[in-house]
């Protein structure tokens, strides 16, 4: 004998059609994006994990003020190091771009060619993929650097820069206007620029390989002091300190895309919950009727669990499939528009398929099956009277006398209470993800506004050695970056004159260590006025502590200012001493005494390439929040719809227009829906604000913290255009709604 349970399926998907699929639809772009997104993170980051050994990248390296001679190399190959030259020039192209042309590498940090070939001729470069893709520089185009133009022969990927920092000490990569490139050696030598003397080291004891952080730090004192020694040290960097090589492999990692996928899924489950209890409500009559035929309540759990669990199953496995097909190349481009990252190869990742399909079902499965043992555990009869409640009813609240339909619309509120609470968790789970997509852009871009309102000058030059400039326009400075001594993080110090005319000095403290301290290093690390900060030097052991006096606005660095006469006398520096020039115009001083020049286009690099690399990701968060704001207004709203049909009949059979039902029930829901988005508007700022400076804390320098004013009724407006959707769609299911409802006995 045939089950009659299993007709009622096609029944219940027929009447709940609209439902499943939204649910459906939602669960499958969840699923798919985070599956897209963990496979292609895994595969991204397999390469760039394997890049170490098949690359042979370095464990530091250091730069000299000239060429080692061999008494030095020795000192350090006795500590069981392999001393490798990687020698470099920083080329400026005529659009401000700096090229720095490496000679190929053959042993240590070794390339991974992309596409093309590598350089034969002397007018043939390699350049990164990157930097070609947003330059628009395409294999076989000729590009100039300094006096010569190249033909570009081939895409490179260096295992070194995998994030293309051009300064260690950088607040961010620059993958727009800086590149490396590969030249023949002879192309290398002919180049006029001075070289860098770069050298790399790595341990050649598997021991050494494996330090513990301590032992680590203990071997890099002894390498430092080594080169400290020879007088010669400008620049020493561990592996573990090279933002070039590990930014790239921090930033990667799925955890808060594990984060947005579980809360989803977590919504997803209390709208499967309460759906399937409205269902049964629905059917009360129904099952009180199978319950006294001899059906047990664990068959008619078995029965309404079906479909949700189905549905659940049928969305992980498509999601699955639009993850390893689509989503994946999506996200993949994602990083590869941000990195310069050795060839992509997809690889299966069972925790992907764990945590996206495996996991986020028991979590739907378990809800459902509490919800439906709960609401089964009635008996027959009190299903049969449609009484679901298992105590006594509570008492009816008492409503102000109201006029009529704003009574009834507080009815159906208190009424729909639970279904209510889950709206709003929803539209502020959405108004979160809303909001961090509209408020990156408009940050970004008030950052770089205010770095440019705030620059020093148009050229800060930084100076190897001090030299003479017979300009009236420029004014002397005095330079040094140190550390944090907790985060080593670089900290700039500058020493400025007293009646400087590029930066107002009126507040600068003239008592020795009194300073004041950029506007970013005190919200970054909570400092305040009269507070004292210690830092010490980059390479060597002293320390020095600083009485915050004040706070100073340029956004561009974490940095301190005082008086260069106050500079000379901490640093025991001679009374005249300066390190660089403020100056507006482009001075005429050779290039083999500048270290640097700080111009407009090093201040904006933090913000141009955040919004180049991450502009993606930004508008994925905002498509995807009204996704949610439609899916889950809709399904709820529908259910209330659902939940009172008998209500509504009965009101159409008194006189009342469909027009002015749903003045009473689609009202109600307008009423929760915009106040909801209203409340969720300054709680969804507490919590992106705190999330925001838990992430900036752990960023190389910071950004100010800024929303836009347009996106609070932005945020507004997007949630009532998408509630407008909903409720032209509900209309239509109130007009569908027969009067005969109110008179049938459900069956």
């Amino acid at each position: 004998m045939k089950n009659p349970l299993n007709k009622r399926y096609f029944r219940e998907l027929k009447n709940d059609f609209g439902k499943y699929i939204a649910l459906c639809l939602f669960l499958i772009v969840t699923i798919g994006f985070c599956s897209g997104f963990l496979v292609a993170d895994g595969s991204t980051k397999g390469a760039y994990d394997e890049s170490f050994e098949k690359y042979n990248i370095e464990d530091g390296h250091f730069i000299l003020a000239k060429e080692a001679d061999s008494s030095l190399i020795d000192k350090l190959e006795k500590e069981n190091l392999s001393i490798g030259q990687l020698f470099y020039k920083d080329v400026d192209r005529k659009n401000n771009h700096t090229i720095r042309l490496y000679k190929n590498r053959t042993k240590v940090n070794k390339a991974c060619l992309m596409d093309g070939n590598m350089p034969k001729a002397d007018d043939e470069i390699a350049i990164d993929r990157l930097y070609g893709e947003n330059n628009n520089i395409v294999i076989g185009d000729k590009i100039d650097i300094g006096n010569k133009d190249y033909k570009v022969t081939g895409y490179i990927a260096l295992s070194d820069y995998s994030a293309l920092f051009k300064n260690n000490t950088d607040m961010m990569f620059d993958a727009n206007k800086f590149s490396v490139a590969i030249v023949t050696d002879k192309a290398f030598d002919d180049v006029e620029t001075e070289a860098k003397y770069c050298y790399t080291w790595n341990y050649t004891s598997d021991s050494e390989k494996n330090m513990s952080d301590k032992q680590l730090t203990k071997k890099s004192e002894k390498i430092q002091d080594i080169l400290t020694e020879s007088g010669l040290l400008t620049d020493y960097v561990l592996q573990r300190d090279n933002q070039a090589i590990n930014f790239t492999g921090e930033d990667m990692g799925g955890d808060m895309v594990m984060v947005l996928l579980y809360i989803v899924m977590a919504i997803i489950a209390f709208v499967f919950g309460i759906t399937t209890r409205n269902t049964i409500e629905q059917e009360a009559g129904a099952i009180g009727t199978l319950r006294a035929s001899g059906y047990t309540k664990q068959e008619m759990v078995r029965h309404y669990f079906v479909l949700p669990a189905l549905i659940t199953f049928i969305a992980a496995v498509i999601g699955n499939i639009l993850g390893y097909t689509v989503m994946k190349f999506y996200v993949a481009s994602m990083y590869y528009g941000s990195y310069s990252l050795p060839t992509y190869v997809t690889k299966w990742n069972a925790d992907a398929f764990n945590l996206t399909t495996v996991i986020p079902c028991i979590i739907v499965f378990v809800v459902t099956l509490i919800v439906l043992n709960v609401s089964l555990r009635i008996s027959p009869l009190q299903f049969l009277r449609h009484d679901l409640k298992k105590n006594k009813k509570s008492k009816v609240v008492k409503l102000p006398n109201f006029k009529f339909k704003t009574r009834f619309r507080l009815r159906i509120i208190f009424q729909n209470t639970s279904t209510y609470i889950t709206l709003f968790l929803g539209i502020l789970f959405a108004s979160v993800l809303l909001m961090f997509g509209m408020m990156m852009s408009p940050l970004l871009t008030n950052f770089k506004d205010r770095v440019l309102d705030s620059k020093i000058a148009n050229y800060q030059y930084i100076l190897k050695a001090p030299i003479e400039v017979d300009d009236k326009d420029t004014e002397k400075y005095a330079v040094s970056a140190f550390n944090t001594t907790d985060s080593e993080e670089e900290i700039t110090i500058y020493g400025v004159n007293e009646d400087s005319k590029y930066i107002n000095t009126k507040n600068i403290p003239d008592t020795r260590n009194q300073v004041l301290v950029s506007k970013g290093y005190m919200e970054k690390y909570g400092l305040k006025e009269n507070q004292t900060i210690e830092l010490k030097e980059k390479f060597g052991s002293k320390k020095y502590k600083f009485t915050i006096k004040g706070t100073y606005i340029y956004p561009a660095s974490l940095c301190i200012f005082m008086t260069r006469e106050n500079f000379n006398k901490v640093f025991d520096k001679d009374k005249d001493y300066f390190c660089g020039y403020f100056s507006n115009k482009k001075l005429d001083i050779d290039d083999m005494y500048v270290a640097s020049i700080i111009t407009e286009k090093d201040l904006t690099v933090m913000s141009d390439q955040l919004e180049d690399s991450m502009g993606q990701a930004f508008y994925l968060f905002w498509g995807f929040a009204t996704l949610i704001y439609i899916i889950v207004i809709y399904i709820l709203a529908k259910m209330i719809i659902e939940k009172n049909k008998q209500s509504i009949s009965m009101i159409k059979i008194l006189g009342y227009t469909d027009k002015e039902v749903s003045s009473l029930y689609n009202i109600a829901t307008a009423i929760i829906v915009i106040a909801s988005m209203i409340i969720c508007v300054p709680i969804s700022e507490y919590i992106i604000k705190y999330i925001y400076y838990v992430m900036m804390k752990d960023f190389n320098g910071w950004l100010d913290y800024y929303i836009a004013p347009w996106i609070y009724p932005g945020m507004v407006l997007i949630g009532v255009v998408c509630y407008f959707v909903v409720h032209i769609i509900q209309m239509k299911k109130i007009k569908k709604i027969p009067m005969e409802q109110a008179l049938k006995n459900v069956e």
